[in-house]
Formats: C-alpha cells, structure tokens, sequence
C-alpha cells in the first residue's frame, strides 16, 4: 500500500505540474488559434503599453512586460508552442523530463497535392487544410475533467493488472499488462472531460501552407514533421505532401529538367519555312522560324528553355521541340500536277 501512496503522490504532483502555469495566449490577449500575424500585432501593443520606460517604478508592469515577451517568444516558435500547447508553461522547462522518447511513433499521413507545370517553373504558394486527431487541450489528453481523482478501482493504483490469457490449448497463463481502465496511471477522473468526452484527442483542422519551388519535380514530397494524428501515447508521424503535376495542354513531357513539346506544320511551312509563336509557362512569347525544309519529325533544340534547376533556378534545361509535318489528306489533279513539275 506504501508504493501505491507514493505512485498516487507522484501523480497527483505531476498532473499539478503540468496543468499549472501562466495562460500565455490570455498573456498576448489573443484566442488560441490566432496566427501569427495577430500575435506579433498584438505583442507590438502590449510592449508598448507595458514598457519599463513608460513605466518607471511600477513593478508590477514591469513584470507583465516579462511575461509577454516569455509569451510572445513560445508562441512564435513552432517548437516551443507545439510544447506549450500539449504541456503548458511547466512543459517547457521541463522539456527533457516530458520528452517523447519511449514512445512508440504513429503513423505517417500522405496527401496529394495537384498543382500545374506553371507551379514548378514559377513558384507558388498552395494551402491545404487537414482534419486529424490533435491532444485535447482542455483536459490534455488525460480524458478526464481536471480536478477531483480517485484511485483507479481495477488496478487499485497500481497501473497494471494480471489477467488470465487464454492460450488455446486447453489452459492459460497468467499476464500483466497496462490497466485499460485508467490507461496506466493508477488514478481515474470523477469526470470524463466535457471537450473531448473522455477520447483524449479531438477533431481539428489545420491549415499548411504549401511552397512550391522553382525546379521541383513531379510527385516531390515536402515533409511537415510531428504534423500527422497526435495521440497521447505515441509520438506523432509526419504529414507528407506529394506534388501531382496535372497535364499540360503544350508541355507534353518533362524529363529531369528538359521540356517536350510538338509543333504542326503544313506542308507548305515544311517545304518553304515558317514563322510560329507560343506562350511560355512564365508568360513569355516566344517566336521560332526556318527557312529552309523541315524533315517530318525533326527536332528543334532551344537552349535555356526547360525548367528552371532547382535551388540553381537562374539554369534551365533544353527544350525539345518535335516538328511534325501534317501532309493534306487528298490534292487535286491540278496541285498534283504542280507538284511533280517542282520535283
């Protein structure tokens, strides 16, 4: 009963260090899903109003001051809040103490994203938005209502519970495994938490914003860590983003960084030159000519052209441009004869 007493202590102690703490979004006087273009608007306000040098001898503005700068500071840094909003202010002093590692690592989320040729040459932005589990903030992810607790009546506080298993042969063994009940803490909450109704996790959508690169490929991943479903005993996978090139109704091919496209000639234009124009994925149009016979298939190799390298976009690649030379399906005697007296 002694371990039991002192395990019941411990947790008791440790749900107080973790739900304790300074509220930094009521700090900043911003909800808890405000951007951060709110926050560091609302940072610039509060530092103005609570500076110590328009607030000589006032001790305690002096304080606050410190206190929105230590929260403007966690919620700006994508780490620290990640921290904060799980564990609260107590958390990230202790990170090492509330560290992940043991924990089993969930699963990876993989989306698609379909974006156009124009996209990978020029550079974009794309937003997506994702509904997953994310840890209930409210009773952060205990399930129950923060405050009255009593011990866990299954395991009577000890976390574990022997349980005959069946072996399928006729008898079975006797194993210990994590209570179910109180999911091994030892203790249960009078309440289940009205936020989350006891699931520990709740639905949420996020919003990512997606940079697409110049010179980034087809089916390119772009990897938000830790950003998959949360879940309190496991540490979160990563949201991968997989860019889907659509087609392009010019551009039919692209290999690494060189660009396939086909232009149709007549037979005239194969046979005395051509003057033609099209519009390039950055808007440029670009002319090309010739002035002597084209062979059917021949192609035309415009350097600089392709897609842009990536992270080196002032390189591009080649462009390969097939000339395909459309003969007329019928000629009359007349054209037949013009033909025979030019070859």
């Amino acid at each position: 009963m002694k371990i039991n007493f002192y395990f019941a202590i411990f947790i008791f102690v440790l749900l107080d260090y973790i739900y304790s703490g300074e509220d930094f979004y009521k700090l900043l006087e911003v909800e808890k899903n405000a951007d951060i273009k709110q926050i560091k608007s609302s940072y610039r306000k509060l530092s103005a109003k609570y500076h110590p040098d328009k607030n000589q001898g006032n001790k305690e503005a002096q304080e606050k001051f410190i206190k929105i700068n230590k929260a403007y500071e966690t919620l700006t840094d994508p780490e620290k809040k990640k921290i904060y909003d799980i564990y609260g202010e107590e958390g990230l002093e202790k990170e090492g103490q509330l560290s992940e590692r043991g924990k089993p690592r969930g699963q990876n989320s993989n989306v698609e994203l379909e974006v156009d040729l124009e996209d990978f040459y020029n550079s974009s932005t794309k937003k997506i938005n994702i509904q997953k589990n994310a840890i209930c903030k409210q009773c952060h992810g205990t399930g129950g209502k923060l405050g009255e607790t009593h011990q866990c009546p299954k395991c009577k506080g000890r976390g574990q519970v022997v349980e005959d298993v069946d072996t399928g042969m006729g008898f079975s063994l006797k194993m210990q495994n994590q209570c179910n009940k109180c999911k091994g803490r030892g203790i249960v909450f009078k309440e289940t938490c009205p936020h989350c109704k006891g699931r520990r996790v709740i639905l949420e959508n996020k919003e990512f914003v997606i940079d697409v690169e110049k010179g980034m490929k087809n089916m390119e991943k772009i990897v938000f860590p830790r950003e998959s479903e949360q879940h309190p005993d496991l540490v979160p996978g990563d949201l991968i983003v997989t860019l889907k090139q659509r087609p392009h109704h010019f551009f039919t091919e692209r290999k690494e960084n060189d660009l396939y496209a086909t232009i149709n000639l007549n037979l005239k234009e194969a046979l005395l030159g051509y003057k033609k124009n099209f519009r390039h994925l950055d808007n440029r149009v670009i002319e090309i000519s010739s002035n002597k016979p084209v062979q059917p298939f021949e192609v035309r190799i415009l350097d600089n052209e392709g897609m842009p390298h990536h992270n080196f976009s002032s390189n591009k690649g080649k462009l390969y441009l097939k000339q395909n030379v459309r003969l007329p399906s019928r000629l009359t005697d007349e054209e037949k004869k013009l033909i025979e007296s030019f070859l």
